[in-house]
């Protein structure tokens, strides 16, 4: 019999009835071990504060004892972050956005900005998370004091167990009815050995936190390699025990083999496992019956590469790296395989990029502008219109690229600004830049007498005038 959800009796034809099952959702004998360990927890339970920090400190163990790791996870904040974000203001008043872009650019410049960056990046693919506090720093150079201070994500915690989940409270991060971050609980490092009291209460305007939620009402971050963690560990005993084989294969030369049978009455018996050295480069004669037989010197290095390309490549789409920029070799690729795996990428980088716009620049930025405007001399402006310019990527045939450039301004499909952007500089630098130096040109030409480059002729190689004969002929 079924039920309708008020308890009253479904009639259906029986013999029309399907019951329709999925059968990823069956549990049998084979597949019980494999989804022993799922859960129906919610984000937070699921990445509760004590797996998060067994992940950290595996992953920080993975990071510091594997090159391969720590390259993927450098190259990638490397290429996220770049040389620096660039500060590009769209006001209409042209003195009032070269006098802030200036200044961010130095101060930017006096607190390392850049390496704060690429630090907190590196920090969100290895512990999943990063945060910075806002702060006040009088000892910074210059009119405008303030600086960023990165803080671990051990460091934000509740301080006693009973506050982890308690009431709007996840691990030291307090929120309001909205689910807006209220303040943030920021102890002394765990692993400090000053772990005293209750921690400092921030407010949630002065913390940045970093993280990529990819589940709804998930609120701490956890490593980006977790999914690889079992993958590197298994790859660094495969290696160990290949280097185990190889060893164990050179130190033992061979065994001695003899027809005897042990009755002791043998002539020149050896008494078992008694070590028989031989000299070295040299043909020796065994006792009689005695024959010698060497191990075999199998080369297990095909197997080990193929074993850790693979581990490699599984741990590069945890970063969403392409193999080729995983591995740092290109190699094996063709032009147009390089050019669509980094299609691909530079769509990854962008979305990271404005990720990193929205969550940590925007509100440095914010923070920023507080202190600018009461110093400068400019009538504020709210909100103020910016964008922020990243590093471009050089094509690999930039005679190619030109060209493709050329034609889509000739035919009005981009922009200027659109170009320069894809390279990573200002429109309006580049702009400026050239007609300043065509002015020195012009300039130039005038005072050495040179015609105006548009007024200049092209000199053609033409032969010489035919000399008159005579002088030094002879007669």
């Amino acid at each position: 019999m079924i039920l309708n959800q008020y308890g009253n009796e479904i009639k259906q034809d029986r013999a029309r009835t399907v019951l329709a099952r999925y059968d990823a959702a069956q549990t049998t004998a084979e597949n019980a071990a494999h989804w022993s360990m799922s859960t129906i927890w919610d984000a937070d339970r699921e990445a509760d504060p004590a797996t998060r920090s067994t992940l950290r400190s595996r992953a920080r163990y993975e990071s510091a004892n594997n090159p391969w790791l720590q390259g993927m996870i450098q190259t990638k904040a490397f290429d996220i972050i770049g040389t620096g974000p660039r500060l590009q203001v769209l006001t209409p008043k042209e003195k009032l956005n070269n006098a802030i872009e200036a200044e961010f650019i130095e101060w930017a410049k006096r607190i390392n900005l850049a390496e704060k960056l690429h630090t907190l990046r590196m920090a969100q693919s290895r512990d999943g998370e990063a945060f910075a506090v806002l702060i006040s720093n009088g000892n910074l150079p210059g009119k405008i004091k303030l600086d960023l201070q990165l803080v671990e994500a051990d460091c934000i915690s509740a301080s006693y167990r009973s506050e982890i989940f308690a009431g709007n409270e996840v691990d030291g991060i307090r929120y309001d009815i909205f689910g807006n971050p209220v303040s943030y609980n920021v102890i002394p490092h765990p692993g400090s050995g000053n772990v005293t009291g209750k921690g400092i209460r921030i407010a949630a305007e002065n913390i940045i936190h970093l993280y990529l939620p990819e589940r709804p009402g998930q609120h701490r971050g956890v490593p980006e390699i977790t999914a690889a963690l079992p993958l590197l560990a298994m790859l660094r005993r495969y290696t160990l025990a290949m280097v185990k084989k190889m060893e164990t294969s050179a130190n033992i030369s061979g065994v001695i083999h003899t027809g005897d049978t042990g009755d002791g009455n043998e002539e020149n018996e050896l008494d078992e496992f008694t070590p028989f050295s031989l000299p070295r480069d040299a043909f020796a004669a065994l006792p009689k019956g005695y024959s010698l037989q060497s191990h075999a010197m199998t080369n297990p290095t095909d197997s080990q590469r193929d074993f850790a390309l693979q581990v490699k490549t599984e741990l590069a789409r945890c970063l969403n790296l392409p193999k080729n920029v995983a591995l740092g070799d290109s190699s094996s690729y063709n032009y147009a395989s390089g050019r669509m795996d980094y299609q691909a990428y530079d769509k990854y980088l962008n979305v990271e990029r404005m990720r990193i716009s929205n969550t940590v620049l925007s509100r440095i930025m914010q923070s920023w502008l507080g202190e600018f405007w009461p110093q400068s001399s400019y009538k504020r402006i709210e909100p103020l219109d910016y964008i922020w310019f990243w590093d471009g990527r050089a094509h690999v045939d930039p005679v190619k690229e030109a060209n493709a450039e050329m034609q889509r301004l000739l035919n009005g499909t981009t922009t200027l600004a659109i170009e320069c952007a894809r390279q990573g500089y200002d429109w309006e630098q580049i702009q400026d830049q050239r007609l300043r130096e065509e002015l020195r040109e012009i300039q130039q030409r005038k005072q050495i007498g040179l015609p105006e480059k548009g007024e200049a002729r092209i000199l053609y190689n033409e032969p010489d005038e035919p000399q008159e004969q005579g002088g030094n002929n002879a007669e």
